[in-house]
């Protein structure tokens, strides 16, 4: 092929190509349900619905943030869930007030008995920086080479 029918060709299709796009693209526009038979653009009318779901669950959310925060505040100030021990210490004849579920008395201190690393614990699983650990159901299995004696044990 020479270079000159070559050249004529890719001009020739260049113009194919630019008239058929137009036709082209509105078929696959048709196809994949973004214009109607008529030609009439549907995404305009799509973005619009979308935009106005969008506002409506925007403003359910807040609305619920709103409800929650004020169930919060009331109940908060009217309810406290907490127990409380008193105890007189034999000493320093000083009443403390401990809570039966922190062990911590009005001063935020601990019991002598009590364990401060498992209080530690016991704050980060509540503030939830730290996750409690499964057990792990039925027996564990061993893993059998040649410097184990399993054959002895059976």
């Amino acid at each position: 092929m020479t270079a000159r029918s070559k050249s004529r060709r890719d001009k020739n299709n260049r113009i194919r190509r630019a008239k058929n796009k137009v036709k082209e693209l509105k078929k696959l526009k048709k196809t994949l349900g973004m214009i109607d038979e008529d030609g009439m653009d549907i995404m305009e009318k799509v973005k619009e619905i979308t935009e106005q779901q969008k506002k409506k669950e925007e403003e359910e959310k807040i609305k619920a943030e709103v409800r929650e925060d004020i169930v919060k505040e009331e109940t908060k100030d009217t309810v406290d869930h907490n127990e409380y021990i008193e105890i007189v210490h034999p000493e320093s004849k000083v009443k403390h007030r401990y809570n039966t579920r922190t062990k911590q008395d009005q001063f935020g201190q601990y019991p002598v008995w009590y364990n401060a690393r498992k209080e530690k614990r016991k704050q980060l699983l509540r503030d939830g920086k730290i996750k409690k650990k499964r057990g792990r159901p039925g027996r564990k299995m061993h893993f059998i080479d040649e410097t184990c004696n399993w054959r002895n044990i059976v």
